[in-house]
């Protein structure tokens, strides 16, 4: 996974995968049978074990509006970080590949509906809490914050300044 996401898919030779994992180019093939099934799985790992970490904060007793301001500022500071540059691996697959690889694409929506479930269940609470309105449409503040969210991934990597990414923040919330 780790070469696919700072390479992508299609940089990544069978070589740098056989380097980075030490398997000789059979194991690789013979573990995996081709490049793109070992880039599916990662994928699937990822959402399985970085992905769904985020659907813990729907949990934490903060106000909601709180918690989502918290996301989002969570996704400046990791894009910012040098280790964090090369974005959500997910986001990138869905970039490179998502219009040309249907299964690839399938598991990019997977990790997004994660992603999504996650900012219904907050903009509920919140909405519970007050902090937005009732009659603002649940789900469409959340497809709305999921897109804030890779936005800033995606324009973090190209422009990395806070005070940039910072203002997205401060305007998607003031919009919920």
């Amino acid at each position: 996974m780790q070469v696919f996401w700072s390479k992508g898919y299609a940089a990544t030779s069978i070589s740098n995968l056989t380097d980075a994992m030490e398997l000789s180019k059979s194991s690789l093939y013979d573990t995996f049978g081709s490049k793109h099934r070992l880039f599916l799985e990662a994928m699937d790992y990822y959402r399985e074990n970085v992905t769904v970490q985020v659907k813990s904060v729907a949990d934490l007793q903060k106000p909601a509006i709180q918690v989502i301001s918290a996301v989002l500022t969570r996704a400046v500071d990791r894009i910012l970080h040098p280790d964090g540059r090369r974005g959500c691996f997910l986001n990138n697959c869905a970039v490179e590949v998502g219009p040309t690889d249907p299964q690839a694409a399938a598991r990019c929506r997977a990790g997004l509906a994660v992603m999504e479930e996650t900012f219904l269940k907050l903009v509920f609470r919140a909405q519970k809490e007050g902090a937005i309105s009732g009659e603002r449409d649940p789900q469409s503040l959340a497809r709305y914050l999921t897109s804030t969210i890779n936005g800033i991934m995606v324009i973090g990597k190209a422009n990395p300044d806070r005070t940039v990414l910072e203002d997205i923040v401060t305007v998607a919330v003031g919009n919920l």
